[in-house]
């Protein structure tokens, strides 16, 4: 005995007759999630842990952070977004930066080293507990110490008040602090004569140093990225040397376009 169809089943046939008429197209098949900003990145191989700064313009202070990790199946967020500070300037590529302005470079970094003012949290990187003698100094009158952390201020440097950072005075800032590797120097080693490290290939003294992911304290940084204490510190317990984590970070149409 034949059954006659239901209701759904009459509009499916209704809906099948048009189609075959011409009268109305086909149904529209549902839309795929859009694919994860590290899916645009050229990312270099072994980089299994990101992080992405990224914002609309490039006159913004604030921007967006998300932490993704690479598994089988491609990139996941794992924290994230949190809403950080850029420089009072904003974004400027990181080629064209220049020392003193007020900008974040935008641009792809490595992510070498952590220190903090508070202990070692259970970093994986190699993480150093600033002290009261601790100095990051950005001096170009002394190519040979820009941009090195440094456990003092020997006498042999004259690095000017506004060219270097005692670490300590900083504080809740930098109670954690991750290095990024923007305009860093090569061949950093150690000289018994200065009694501080040096740099066979200094870095450019015209960009500026001393770019870290850190504690947000005020509205905005000098060029830094600053985020949320709890967000910094989970950060540097879990970025691991092994997988090769990076910083991404610039407007993000441009991030998905150059990099």
């Amino acid at each position: 005995m034949s059954r006659l169809p239901g209701r759904t089943a009459l509009a499916g046939l209704a809906g099948l007759a048009l189609v075959a008429a011409g009268l109305v197209g086909p149904a529209a098949a549902p839309a795929s999630a859009a694919a994860p900003l590290p899916a645009y990145l050229d990312l270099p191989a072994g980089t299994e842990q990101l992080v992405t700064v990224t914002s609309d313009r490039w006159s913004a202070t604030r921007a967006r952070m998300s932490v993704w990790r690479k598994r089988a199946d491609g990139w996941h967020r794992v924290r994230g977004p949190v809403t950080v500070r850029l420089g009072w300037n904003g974004w400027v590529p990181a080629g064209k930066r220049r020392q003193n302005t007020g900008t974040t470079p935008a641009g792809s970094f490595a992510m070498p080293d952590a220190f903090g003012n508070r202990a070692d949290p259970g970093a994986k990187l190699p993480y150093e507990h600033a002290d009261g003698d601790d100095v990051w100094p950005y001096e170009p009158r002394d190519p040979a110490t820009y941009n090195i952390y440094q456990p003092s201020q020997a006498s042999t440097s004259h690095w000017r008040t506004d060219y270097r950072e005692r670490l300590a005075s900083y504080g809740y800032e930098y109670a954690y602090a991750v290095v990024l590797g923007f305009n860093l120097p090569g061949g950093v080693h150690w000289s018994s004569k200065r009694r501080q490290y040096v740099a066979r290939r200094p870095a450019d003294t015209a960009r500026g140093g001393g770019i870290f992911l850190h504690v947000q304290r005020s509205t905005y940084t000098a060029g830094c990225v600053a985020g949320p204490l709890r967000d910094l510190r989970w950060l540097v317990r879990w970025l691991d040397p092994a997988r090769q984590p990076r910083i991404v970070m610039g407007p993000t149409g441009w991030v998905k376009r150059h990099l």
